[in-house]
């Protein structure tokens, strides 16, 4: 391809590509330390968005380890420094360099002795969609009024739900055991054997809206109500995250999360 004809493909990919909307918000709850953290990359700059697309990560240090706070920020940065250093040319490479990124943040996390974080992320390029989690963190993507979860939770509630399909033990058992939220993996294993991504082509639509989220949202809010609020809040030019933070905590439910929501609308 001679150098005016790549001009024009290149300026035809660049019009016809959605632009993102960004929107962020999270509150403490009730408890005494803010344990979620979250970045972007740069979104503003057009060689780095070119190159590696637009890329966001959320993570939620575990309160019952020591230097939850801390491992949510390591993991995070740990993550968005190796996906932004990878090449992200095509899909599969791209799907790749966010796998390696992930157990790249995984071994920063492991540095700290006795600390763990979910992780949720994702990236959107060329109007598709990437995304990649451990833990129990949420990734949806709200379309035409509902709000499709995309992500899977690493509970050992999958497990006890398998067990009482097998008839090991009672549905009793399995809804009313002490452990059944417990993760089953997460930042900080020194071997991470359960992760959940996407493979091949996601296209994303105008008005679609990624949210990124952590447990204080969902155990507030049913997935109903999560769709409800985004869309309105999307069709009236609100800011989208907020409103959702707003009305998890208009519920005063007992012992609130920290809760913080990441939104990205396709405009």
């Amino acid at each position: 391809m001679n150098d005016d004809k790549a001009i024009t493909q290149t300026m035809r990919e660049y019009n016809e590509l959605l632009y993102i909307m960004p929107y962020n918000a999270q509150h403490i709850g009730d408890r005494e330390e803010q344990q979620d953290y979250f970045a972007y990359s740069n979104l503003l700059d057009p060689v780095e968005v070119s190159r590696s697309g637009n890329a966001a990560a959320l993570a939620d240090g575990m309160g019952g380890m020591e230097d939850g706070q801390t491992a949510a920020i390591y993991g995070v940065n740990a993550f968005l420094s190796a996906y932004l250093a990878c090449d992200a040319s095509s899909d599969a490479e791209l799907e790749n360099g966010m796998l390696d990124a992930l157990y790249a943040a995984n071994a920063e996390v492991c540095r700290m002795s006795g600390a763990g974080a979910t992780l949720v992320a994702v990236v959107v390029k060329k109007n598709r969609l990437h995304w990649i989690s451990v833990g129990d963190s949420h990734i949806y993507l709200v379309r035409n009024g509902v709000a499709r979860l995309l992500s899977e939770d690493h509970v050992f509630a999958e497990e006890l739900d398998r067990m009482y399909k097998d008839g090991e033990i009672t549905y009793e058992q399995a809804m009313e055991h002490p452990e059944r939220k417990a993760l089953t993996s997460y930042l900080g294993l020194p071997n991470i054997e359960r992760v959940s991504r996407n493979s091949g082509e996601f296209p994303l639509l105008k008005d679609d809206v990624i949210l990124l989220c952590t447990d204080g949202l969902y155990r507030g809010l049913s997935d109903v109500e999560i769709a409800e609020i985004t869309t309105e809040a999307s069709r009236k030019k609100d800011d989208i995250a907020q409103e959702l933070v707003n009305r998890v905590l208009e519920k005063h439910l007992e012992n609130q999360d920290n809760v913080t929501v990441l939104a990205l609308k396709m405009i």
